[in-house]
């Protein structure tokens, strides 16, 4: 910027005000700040914009009166835009855009969001539901505000705070052989049929749990949607492992299914609440306390099995 802003305010306070005294005492400087502002502008411009008389003060010139009116919208909009950050900072209003790799999104999510869209009529919400990388670039690339992930390889420059461990369950048909078992192991999976949830990350997590047990996996089915392995279960065509679980042990295509523990040392899957760390918006900041404290109720138990 050739000629800054506050010496842009100098000029123009200084030709309002018709005085190189007065415009300094209105802005608590010292004159000759207002009249090195003068001659800065001037110069810049190439043109004399104030004519200054001795003992009677200054007086614009006709250039310096066209001049005038645009620096007034500048400083205008500079202020403006200062104002407006201000409020998109403090507000809890604007839009807030979410990305979500949690397979059972849908029966949380809402629940979070719904008391900020009820009690503030001013959000708008931007749900995208994506594979556990793509959030994580999104939040990078300013695409998303903030995003619930599985907390895996977590890229550089992502703050994570966990929100809730799911450890693997398997999932069967109500008429399968295993429905009444209160845990399973790898081992009881040998030779079952099997459905997997098939996106990045996961899909080798399940693979291994299923071949836990050194046995060859009979996976005959996969899907890249978590209501879809269920569906598959539910009709019978396999059991799958999952970690996290909806409210129904109903299907989409109303058959029901059976979640059993699954035991193993394997890990379990971390849910988290991803943010680049920076200060966040008034409204980014409610979401996350919003979603915190969602997961620290009782009722957050319920999306996963009981181990």
């Amino acid at each position: 910027m050739r000629v800054s802003i506050k010496a842009l305010n100098y000029f123009l306070r200084a030709a309002e005000r018709g005085s190189i005294a007065k415009a300094a005492a209105d802005l608590n400087v010292v004159p000759s700040a207002i009249s090195n502002a003068i001659d800065l502008v001037e110069q810049e411009f190439q043109l004399q914009l104030l004519q200054r008389y001795p003992a009677k003060g200054i007086k614009p010139t006709a250039a310096g009166i066209a001049i005038m009116h645009r620096v007034r919208r500048l400083v205008e909009e500079y202020d403006t835009l200062f104002v407006d950050g201000a409020e998109l900072r403090t507000a809890l209003s604007g839009s807030l855009s979410i990305g979500y790799y949690a397979p059972v999104a849908p029966a949380f999510l809402p629940k979070i969001a719904a008391p900020l869209v009820r009690d503030h009529p001013g959000i708008k919400l931007n749900l995208v539901e994506t594979n556990n990388e793509r959030a994580q670039t999104g939040l990078l690339d300013g695409e998303f505000d903030l995003i619930l992930f599985v907390a895996e390889n977590v890229q550089p420059g992502i703050v994570c705070q966990q929100l809730l461990e799911a450890p693997p369950y398997v999932l069967v048909p109500r008429d399968h052989g295993l429905r009444n078992r209160k845990q399973v192991t790898p081992a009881d999976l040998r030779g079952e049929a099997l459905v997997l949830l098939d996106l990045p990350m996961t899909s080798e997590y399940y693979r291994a749990l299923a071949g836990d047990a050194g046995h060859p996996v009979n996976i005959v089915a996969t899907a890249s949607t978590h209501e879809m392995v269920r569906s598959l279960v539910g009709a019978g065509v396999g059991c799958s492992i999952l970690n996290m679980r909806p409210a129904t042990a109903v299907t989409y295509a109303g058959d029901e299914v059976v979640a059993i523990p699954l035991r193993t040392g394997a890990r379990s899957l971390k849910l988290a609440l991803g943010h680049t760390g920076s200060k966040p918006r008034r409204l980014v900041q409610a979401f996350m306390d919003a979603a915190r404290d969602h997961f620290a109720q009782p009722f957050a138990g319920n999306l996963i099995m009981p181990t």
